[in-house]
C-alpha cells in the first residue's frame, strides 16, 4: 500500500493488485522469499491495466532498493499470467462501493472517503476473503454512514437494487467493525497517513465509534 501512494496509482489499480495477488497465490505455493518480488510484480501488472501512465519498470526496481533484476520482474510477471491464464479482472470491492453509493442519497465525498478507509482496512484481513467483494464495500459504506451521518443507509430501496438485505450483509458487517474497531494502530500507520489528506477529508482522522 505503501508503493501505491508513493505512485499517486488510481484506488482501482489497489484492488486489481489485491485480486491478482491473491487468485495467484491460491494456485501457486511460493517460497517466502520470493514473496517481495511477487507483490513488486503483481503491481507492475495492475499498473499496466488501469494506470493510463504506469510506471516503468525502472520505477520498481528503483522503489525496491535494486534488490530485483529486469530478468526477475519480468519472469515473475509471466509466470503469474501463465497461472491465471491472462485473467486479472473481477468486479472490485472499489467498483462495488462506487455503485452502492449511487444508490445512497445521504453519501458525499466525505462518507465516501471514509468508507474506502474502511475498506482498505478490511484487505489486510486475510480472513475476509470469504467474503464476496460486494459484501465487503457494503459493510464500509454502512459503517461509514453510521458513524458520520448517525443512520442507517441500507434501506429497502436499496435492498431492491442490490438484492441484499441487511441480514445478508449483517456478518460481513459486524466482523469489519470489529477488525477496525481492535487493529492496532501501527498497523495501519500508511492508511492513516494516506486517509488524513485533505483530498480524502482527512477521514482517519476520526476515531472509530460505530
Amino acid at each position: 500500500m505503501d508503493v501505491h501512494r508513493k505512485f499517486k496509482l488510481r484506488s482501482e489499480t489497489l484492488y486489481v493488485c489485491q485480486f491478482v495477488l491473491d487468485k495467484f497465490m491460491s494456485k501457486v505455493k511460493l517460497a517466502n522469499k520470493k514473496l517481495h518480488l511477487l507483490g513488486v510484480a503483481t503491481l507492475l501488472i495492475a499498473t499496466k491495466y488501469e494506470e493510463i501512465y504506469p510506471p516503468t519498470l525502472g520505477d520498481f526496481i528503483s522503489i525496491s532498493e535494486n534488490k530485483f533484476t529486469k530478468p526477475q520482474i519480468v519472469a515473475m510477471e509471466k509466470e503469474i499470467l501463465d497461472a491465471l491464464d491472462y485473467n486479472i479482472t473481477a468486479p472490485s470491492h472499489y467498483r462495488f462501493l462506487e455503485r452502492f453509493s449511487q444508490l445512497t442519497p445521504c453519501v458525499d465525498e466525505e462518507v465516501f472517503s471514509y468508507a474506502q478507509f474502511i475498506l482498505e482496512i478490511s484487505l489486510l484481513e486475510a480472513s475476509f476473503l470469504r467474503f464476496k467483494p460486494s459484501y465487503l464495500a457494503a459493510a464500509a459504506l454502512i459503517l461509514s454512514v453510521r458513524q458520520l451521518k448517525k443512520e442507517e443507509c441500507w434501506t429497502k430501496e436499496v435492498e431492491t437494487f442490490t438484492c441484499y438485505s441487511a441480514e445478508n450483509l449483517a456478518e460481513a458487517v459486524s466482523e469489519v467493525q470489529l477488525f477496525c474497531e481492535e487493529i492496532n494502530p501501527k498497523f495501519i500507520s500508511i492508511l492513516k497517513y494516506k486517509f488524513s489528506k485533505a483530498e480524502h477529508h482527512k477521514v482517519s482522522n476520526y476515531k472509530f465509534k460505530f
